[in-house]
């Protein structure tokens, strides 16, 4: 049985390393998580962590240090969305409960 290695295209390599490495989608997601006092707010934060993500990159843009192309706003925002659940999770387990 062979297997295949599927090659991403470098938009989508592009796409996760922006959304792994964003520290505006970290940020938010672990800090809305760190005071969230309900698990339901996960989607908040993904939300929060995906806009936060979105405006990191573009502000990075314009600012002339990230020279990518902005086609893929879409693609970071979902990807930013995702990382900010899993930020989000450890920020609402490692809270301290009064």
């Amino acid at each position: 049985m062979s297997v295949m290695a599927v090659a991403m295209g470098a938009d989508l390599q592009q796409m996760l390393f922006v959304a792994v490495m964003n520290p505006g989608a970290i940020l938010a997601g672990f800090f809305v998580g760190r005071y969230a006092n309900e698990m339901q707010k996960i989607i908040v934060g993904g939300f929060a962590a995906g806009f936060a993500g979105l405006a990191f990159v573009w502000l990075v843009n314009r600012l002339g240090f990230y020279v990518g192309d902005m086609q893929s706003v879409g693609g970071v925002f979902v990807l930013s969305f995702i990382v900010g659940l899993v930020w989000f999770f450890v920020g609402f387990k490692t809270q301290k409960k009064a």
